[in-house]
């Protein structure tokens, strides 16, 4: 099990796993995603799983480069790699590592700023 701690401002997220603190680089994470009472950190090829839920995580992360797109995933929007729209009104999002998440009908007003440049 993992913990982070404090508001995220240097650019690493601490990730407390087993005794040890791992600095995981927040350019390098892709998304984040909520599994019960736990968010699961996608980063690169790691993964990591911190005991806390996704809504009071979200509260740490900077708002310029992380948005909600669903109840279960915030995205890295600097890793977004291309929107797709779907017949449902939902939209599909692929990240540059290849994997799709969903944006949700709920989360619709986040498209304009996933497509807003810096």
């Amino acid at each position: 099990m993992s913990t982070v701690e404090g508001v995220v401002t240097s650019g690493r997220l601490p990730i407390k796993e087993s005794g040890r603190t791992v600095f995981v680089a927040l350019d390098e994470v892709e998304y984040f995603e909520a599994s019960g009472n736990y968010v699961r950190v996608h980063a690169g090829e790691s993964h990591y799983r911190v005991r806390e839920k996704l809504s009071t995580f979200a509260s740490r992360l900077p708002e310029r480069d992380f948005v909600r797109i669903h109840r279960s995933v915030i995205v890295n929007r600097n890793r977004i790699h291309e929107l797709r729209r779907s017949f449902s009104g939902k939209y599909l999002v692929t990240l540059v590592s290849g994997k799709q998440v969903t944006l949700s009908r709920s989360h619709r007003q986040q498209l304009s700023t996933l497509k807003e440049p810096y």
